[in-house]
Formats: structure tokens, C-alpha cells, sequence
């Protein structure tokens, strides 16, 4: 669905490369902050209505509204654990795992509302986009939605994973964190890429490599289980953007 692939790039846009960490933390200290960051995913709604025409209005609004609506409550449940000194680390995880599968949700419901009672309707300009190159502009949005997803967003979901998995930290953690991110974002854009070319068995190669250049540290068992538990992760969140927009997207 053309939908689903225009909700999905708002969704990474706004909720994730949109969203400063500052901004992320000073959301749970007022809901003035909350509201900013609504205003910014609306806004990032409102753009993607130049991608998409007819009904798909209704689906950016549902998106937005429900957007904010998450959000305040989302916001509150932890405040008000915060308060009573309950909020726990894994509280924290499974309220932004919960956070982002009821986005999700409600994005297909969306896509699916508006595709199943208006259509498609195309841009003249996105017409003439796909005529020039001679592709479908929406698949080839597919694959940078694809892109975008495996890189800030997956990480920010695999950091939220393994939070209490990671093994104590020494002075040069900060350094090899940078590091293993952008190596991560690499790892699962390539992945994401060979899925694309039916070159299944070349992943393979790219996690053989990385953990060639990992070997010396894998003596540490708790390193080991970090490792292999975040490599594992990282493998499954790349597949499964990967099938999700495949199935469902404008692919």
C-alpha cells in the first residue's frame, strides 16, 4: 500500500530524525515538551501529504492525532510510576516497545482504512518522477523508508533492547558505543540491500566479517552473550523492516 509507505516515512522522520535526544528526555518533565514534539510529527504528517493525494488526508490525520494522544498517555503512566519511585529500567523498555507497536498499528489501520474506501491517488509530479527514471516512485520510497528505518530508529530500538543486558562499562565504552552504532546502521542497510537482491547467503559474509574484528573480545563470556544477543537483534530488526515493507509497503 502506497499509504503505508508515506505513513511509515513520516513515522521514522518525525518520531526519530525529528527528534533530537534532548528533546526525547524533556519529555518526561513537561507536557509542554510532549506537545512540541506532536506539533513536529503533525508537521512531518503535513509533508508527506505532497507525496500522496485523495483520502490519504484522513490517514495522516488519524496518524498525527493518535500520534499525540500516545504520547500525553504514555507520558503520564511513566510519570506518575516515577513518582512513586516504581519506574523501572524494563518499565521504561516495554512502555516504548508498547509506544511504537501501537504507532505501527495504527498506521496499517490507517493505510488500510484509506486504501480500502478512497484509493491511490497520484501526484502529477510523483507521476512524472517515476516516468523520468523509469521506476515506480513509491517503490523506490519503499527502499528509502527501508533505509531510514535500519538506521536511527533501529538503533534507538536495539539500544532500548539491551539496556539491561550490556556488560559493565570501561573508560573507552563511549568511544567503541559510537563506533559499534554507525557499524550497526551499516550492517543492517547492507543486509537490508542483499534481502533486496535475493543475495540471502551473502549475509552471511557481512556478520562473519564483523565478528572476525570482534574475535580478541569474544574471551569475554559477558561480552560474548552481549554480542551475539545484540547481533541476533540486529539481524531480526533487518529482516523484519525488511519483510514488513516488502508485504505491506509500495514495493
Amino acid at each position: 500500500m502506497r499509504e503505508l509507505t508515506v505513513l511509515m516515512l513520516a513515522h521514522v522522520l518525525g518520531d526519530y530524525y525529528f527528534q533530537p535526544e534532548k528533546l526525547a528526555v524533556r519529555k518526561s518533565r513537561s507536557l509542554l515538551w510532549v506537545l512540541l514534539h506532536a506539533a513536529v510529527y503533525a508537521a512531518a504528517c503535513a509533508l508527506s501529504l505532497l507525496l500522496l493525494g485523495g483520502g490519504y488526508v484522513i490517514a495522516a490525520a488519524i496518524a498525527a492525532g493518535s500520534h499525540l494522544v500516545i504520547d500525553i498517555v504514555k507520558q503520564a503512566i511513566l510519570n506518575s510510576l516515577a513518582k512513586k519511585d516504581v519506574l523501572t529500567i524494563r518499565g521504561e523498555r516495554a512502555a516504548f516497545a508498547v509506544d511504537q507497536a501501537l504507532h505501527i498499528l495504527i498506521a496499517f489501520a490507517a493505510a488500510y482504512l484509506v486504501n480500502s474506501r478512497f484509493g491511490s491517488v497520484t501526484p502529477p509530479y510523483m507521476t512524472h518522477i517515476g516516468a523520468a527514471f523509469g521506476f515506480d516512485a513509491y517503490r523506490a520510497l519503499t527502499y528509502i523508508v527501508m533505509g531510514l528505518a535500519v538506521m536511527k530508529p533501529a538503533n534507538v530500538f536495539i539500544r532500548r533492547m539491551l539496556v539491561t543486558e550490556k556488560p559493565d562499562e570501561d573508560p573507552q565504552m563511549g568511544e567503541r558505543r559510537r563506533a559499534g552504532k554507525y557499524i550497526g546502521g551499516l550492517e543492517r542497510l547492507l543486509t537490508v540491500a542483499l534481502l533486496a537482491l535475493g543475495q540471502y547467503g551473502s549475509i552471511a559474509i557481512v556478520f562473519t566479517a564483523k565478528s572476525i574484528a570482534r574475535f580478541r573480545q569474544l574471551d569475554d563470556r559477558e561480552f560474548a552473550e552481549y554480542y551475539i544477543f545484540g547481533t541476533l537483534l540486529s539481524i531480526v530488526t533487518a529482516v523484519g523492516v525488511f519483510m514488513l515493507m516488502r508485504l505491506f509497503g509500495a514495493y
